[in-house]
């Protein structure tokens, strides 16, 4: 079986845990779903090409860092962090201007100016306009909810002509329409340009000295794609988790009765426990207490997704999720199923594709 060979060296990376908040923590090895994007962005691909990844690799050392981070709330609050207006409202980035920070945890007041510390006058004016605009607003639609209550009093009422009737009612939703006009323009598309930023300290795993071996199985067009966008795979896991590609090769995978006897110096690698399910009586593992205890990590990897519709409009990924074991592999003796071993240029890897 054909397979595409990355040698890949990393200075440092976070692959990160989507549950982790507070910290974000690192996998050990990028999981799938992180190699397959970084290949699908090199190649330029702009829809999924199945493929089948083996990963396994090492690094030096993890620290943790601290960071600022910076949070927008998902409504605006008038009495508590820093109230900005966003210069681009379609999307979150960092091009904001602060208006005003608060300069307590609570009892701060942006529109009535109670211990708060102004930035930029100008704009907390246009603020403060707009929550005397959304009053009068309130004041309107209690008017227009009595004049419909009125006709709805006019369509039972026996003295009540029908073209009365439809005229009257004909003129709320005239007015009822033109006040909705109102509210959008005048309030709520400049109102939703301005945000709550909240900022605190938090922290995230950092990887150093990695060193990764990733084997790429797929269809002959995608393995070629790969080869040839190598060059445009500038990182793996975060925008800043640069990458130094040393080998990228095409290579032979064997299969069947395979015998691989790890090296001195091994690689930790993810083994899909299916596999292991499948292949256990061929197939041994690092052992670091009692004999015949499995050690390891296990982890649940997503890979691949599909995007389904909720409500509201939006959209999310539900991923494709491998259950793992994170080991070495001590040695592979026998017939194995799904199992392979890589053997070209004087190395030797035993492949787990998932």
């Amino acid at each position: 079986m054909k397979a595409v060979r990355l040698h890949i060296k990393q200075n440092s990376a976070n692959y990160r845990k989507e549950e982790t908040v507070n910290c974000r923590m690192t996998y050990p090895l990028p999981p799938y779903s992180t190699v397959i994007g970084a290949l699908h962005k090199a190649c330029g691909y702009t829809s999924y090409h199945p493929m089948r990844l083996s990963i396994q690799g090492k690094y030096g050392s993890l620290k943790t860092r601290l960071y600022r981070d910076n949070c927008f709330l998902n409504s605006l609050q008038n009495d508590r962090n820093t109230l900005v207006k966003m210069r681009n409202p379609d999307m979150l980035s960092t091009a904001y201007d602060v208006v005003a920070v608060a300069q307590k945890s609570q009892g701060n007041d942006f529109e009535k100016g109670v211990t708060i510390n102004v930035v930029n006058q100008k704009l907390l004016e246009e603020y403060r306009l707009l929550k005397r605009t959304n009053k009068r607003i309130e004041k309107h639609k209690k008017l227009i909810k009595g004049m419909k209550d009125k006709a709805k009093k006019m369509k039972s009422d026996e003295t009540v002509t029908e073209e009365e009737f439809k005229a009257y009612n004909s003129r709320v939703k005239q007015i009822e329409t033109a006040y909705k006009k109102y509210e959008e323009q005048k309030y709520k598309i400049p109102y939703s340009r301005f945000m709550t930023l909240a900022t605190g300290p938090k922290y995230y795993e950092m990887l150093c000295d990695i060193e990764l071996i990733i084997h790429i199985v797929s269809d002959e067009q995608t393995m070629s794609d790969i080869v040839e966008s190598i060059g445009n795979l500038t990182a793996i896991g975060r925008g800043e988790d640069f990458v130094e590609v040393l080998e990228c090769s095409e290579t032979e995978l064997l299969e069947g009765d395979i015998s691989y006897d790890a090296p001195e110096h091994t690689y930790d690698m993810y083994v899909p426990l299916e596999l292991i399910e499948r292949n256990g009586d061929n197939i041994e593992l690092y052992y670091t207490s009692e004999p015949m205890y499995m050690n390891g990590t296990r982890y649940l990897l997503p890979k691949d997704y599909i995007v389904q519709s909720i409500k509201g409009g939006m959209r999310k990924r539900i991923f494709n999720k491998i259950p793992v074991l994170y080991n070495k592999v001590e040695y592979i003796n026998g017939e194995c199923d799904g199992v392979f071993l890589d053997k070209s240029d004087g190395k030797e890897y035993a492949v787990f594709l998932a």
